[in-house]
């Protein structure tokens, strides 16, 4: 090896730090591998065509020019140990001991004549050039076919696909001395210290991490406005079903084939439905979706067959004449999967698929390294399938997010309680129980965490439950809203699209707000509510619906309710609603600085004592009137919303009487003559009375664009 090669490598450790060495081995091996440096001297003992080899103690180490990530050790790990970390810490350093340098006349030889020295007075070199802006040139300059050639041609379709599905939010790029890339869903971090895509270093561990890189090389460059190219089709040939595998389907050409055959098919079943009459169903028409339902999850369609099945049942319940069918809200789901065919038949296309419209059979566990955690409460539950559980939530300074781990059992289940659950250790080894997280720093080692932001309970996940810093306040920690409007403003963001996915998880948050307002119970919904004001005196309420198992926490809020409010109290809550009406439901609530416990569990800390709600809640007393602070205006009504009603009950007449244009020519001119209307008053994303395709179609597409519309204004309001 030259010395310019070694010289290289030694540039190549130089940007590596602490936190890219973790992500190489552990946080435990870089202690260890420091450790070893103080008692031991790295030396270069052996220069070999290509590789360095490096004496650490008495095992050696061979290193290439790529880095520690792919060099070897004599000792028995067979992984990157404590002995290639002391290696790349010490060659990284200045002063390492090498190889004895050949005498002058023989290095005179070897190195023929060398340049003049600098004459005094010349102008100073220039500056080395950003190291960070170096990184960066080299991953924009990696092409499609260097891609390829690391993941193969399946592996770079797949991350292309995986960047096409990635919100612009979920990328995270920085770094200083070595360049970062970050997904947030699933969550992984990459750190590249130069040499290439083999050196994007991964913070999980993953069984084959390549198709992970490529995907994060693309990712970077759709970041900085580089086109990034669209793989080929795929050429493989049908496959026969494989019966030893769960959920085995066709694949390649067969699959697709299948596919467009049932969209299709599930098409046109849906504008059936309409030309019928939503009044006039049969039982065919419910057992072709049920069909549909079980062909779609059988191509791979999870998302189409979970809304259709949800159809077959509400036609179901409409022919038994079930008091809870309602032929508007059966609508409502046609549109809906009407939508989603036609995206799903825009991507096919397009050789898309893209995972937000395809869905998934189940939820997917991934590995997400090592996660610090803060414990902010945890709340028990009972769902209307006859679940009970209890939900920890957590908060992540580094994400910024709040992440969530629930355990359940069928309510069937003796002698299992959600509420003693929050006392039993587990769920992982090391956390002796959810209570001893809340209020305390949890540190998860080999965690696992699914798109929804949702933690494994895996017990093979280890805990390792520490006080915060003396110098450290959970309050500050936070991302907190102190501005109700703040709030209204970032939720219109979440879900822009009827077809988008919900993130249940971003519905958690922390609220700080000025004072509180009087406690009620609402007797019609069994409820209580407390209204939070913030500076404006703006309201958000603040609503638990009555239950054995939020008795404790009704209890604890009207406790917290008669006196009063603590400066710098912040309320970790869940948030619902749109359109002016959000509520929030209470988990627990993190306590000014100066007392022993930083959190308040209200489902479970502290016995309530029996004050005014308490009574309430015995006498079932009636509501009194909501209180609004003077001085707030009301919600804008837009000037369009009229336009959308008047269409949209419009549309779902006709949509129980049926729309077949042979039965009803009136019928069809009317439904072109109200589209044209309505989009002269505004509604411009209307389908055009006189375009293609029957009456039907075009009925369930204007009631489509009426929801969106909504959704919208749901969202500007």
């Amino acid at each position: 090896m030259s010395a310019s090669v070694l010289a290289g490598l030694v540039e190549l450790l130089s940007r590596f730090d602490d936190a890219a060495y973790e992500a190489l081995a552990s946080r435990g091996l870089v202690r260890r591998a420091r450790k070893d440096l103080e008692k031991l001297q790295v030396t270069v003992v052996e220069e070999e065509v290509g590789d360095v080899v490096v004496a650490v103690g008495e095992h050696r180490v061979t290193m290439d020019a790529r880095g520690p990530a792919h060099a070897k050790c004599s000792c028995p790990a067979g992984t990157v140990c404590q002995h290639i970390l002391a290696a790349a810490m010490g060659l990284s350093r200045a002063g390492v001991a090498a190889p004895a340098e050949p005498d002058a006349a023989e290095a005179d030889q070897e190195s023929g004549p060398q340049p003049p020295a600098q004459p005094a007075g010349a102008p100073p070199a220039p500056a080395e050039p950003d190291p960070v802006a170096v990184l960066r040139g080299e991953l924009l300059g990696i092409d499609a076919p260097a891609l390829k050639k690391h993941a193969g041609v399946a592996g770079y379709r797949w991350a292309w696909q995986f960047v096409q599905d990635l919100d612009p939010e979920a990328v995270e790029i920085s770094g200083d001395r070595n360049l970062v890339v970050r997904f947030t869903r699933p969550r992984m971090t990459f750190r590249y210290p130069g040499g290439g895509v083999e050196n994007l270093i991964l913070d999980t561990k993953l069984a084959d991490p390549r198709k992970y890189r490529v995907a994060a090389v693309l990712a970077f460059q759709a970041a900085n406005g580089v086109a990034i190219t669209a793989p080929d089709p795929p050429r493989t040939s049908p496959q026969a079903l494989d019966l030893g595998k769960d959920h085995a389907v066709t694949s390649g050409e067969a699959t697709q084939d299948a596919r467009v055959r049932l969209l299709a098919a599930a098409r046109r079943l849906i504008a059936e439905s309409v030309e019928l009459g939503l009044s006039h169903l049969s039982p065919g028409i419910e057992q072709r979706y049920s069909t549909l339902a079980v062909w779609s999850q059988g191509v791979g369609f999870h998302r189409l067959a979970l809304i259709l099945r949800r159809i077959a049942d509400h036609v179901e319940l409409l022919l038994e004449r079930t008091g809870g069918a309602d032929e508007h809200r059966l609508l409502n789901e046609l549109a809906i999967a009407f939508g989603l065919v036609r995206a799903l038949e825009a991507a096919a296309a397009r050789g898309a698929e893209p995972a937000h419209l395809m869905g998934r059979s189940r939820s997917r566990y991934d590995e997400a390294g090592t996660l610090d955690l803060i414990g902010v409460g945890a709340m028990p539950w009972r769902s209307a399938s006859g679940y009970v559980g209890l939900t920890m939530v957590f908060w992540s300074s580094a994400d910024r997010s709040f992440f969530t781990c629930t355990d359940a059992r069928p309510e069937t289940m003796r002698g299992w309680d959600p509420v003693a659950r929050y006392l039993a250790e587990g769920p992982w080894s090391g956390l002796g129980s959810p209570a001893e997280a809340t209020g305390r720093l949890v540190t998860l080692t080999g965690a696992q965490m699914n798109d929804a932001g949702r933690l494994s309970a895996a017990s093979g996940i280890s805990a390792i439950v520490r006080e915060l810093p003396p110098d450290s306040s959970l309050t500050e920690l936070l991302d907190q809203y102190s501005n109700w409007a703040d709030l209204t403003r970032d939720r219109a963001k979440l879900r822009r699209s009827l077809l988008a996915e919900p993130e249940p998880v971003k519905d958690w948050v922390a609220l700080a707000p000025s004072e509180i307002g009087p406690a009620r119970f609402d007797a019609a919904r069994q409820t209580l509510v407390l209204p939070l004001l913030d500076g404006a005196g703006e309201r958000i309420s603040c609503e638990l619906a009555y239950s054995d198992l939020t008795a404790h926490a009704i209890g604890r809020l009207e406790e917290m309710a008669a006196q009063p409010l603590a400066k710098g109290t912040v309320f970790v809550v869940r948030v619902r609603g749109s359109r002016g009406t959000l509520a929030a439901e209470p988990l627990s609530v993190v306590l000014p600085e100066g007392g022993d416990r930083k959190v308040d569990a209200l489902h479970f800390d502290d016995a309530p004592k029996r004050r005014q709600v308490s009574r309430l809640l015995s006498r079932l007393r009636p509501a009194a009137p909501a209180h609004v602070p003077a001085g707030l205006p009301p919600t804008p009504r837009p000037a369009i919303l009229p336009a959308i009603t008047e269409l949209k009950t419009w549309l779902q007449g006709q949509a129980e009487r049926g729309v077949a244009e042979d039965f009803d020519a009136h019928a069809a001119s009317h439904l072109r003559a109200r589209l044209d209307r309505a989009s002269a008053d505004g509604l411009t994303a209307l389908p055009g009375g006189e375009g293609p395709g029957p009456s039907s179609e075009r009925l369930l597409a204007a009631h489509y664009v009426c929801m969106q519309y909504e959704r919208l204004i749901d969202d500007a309001v």
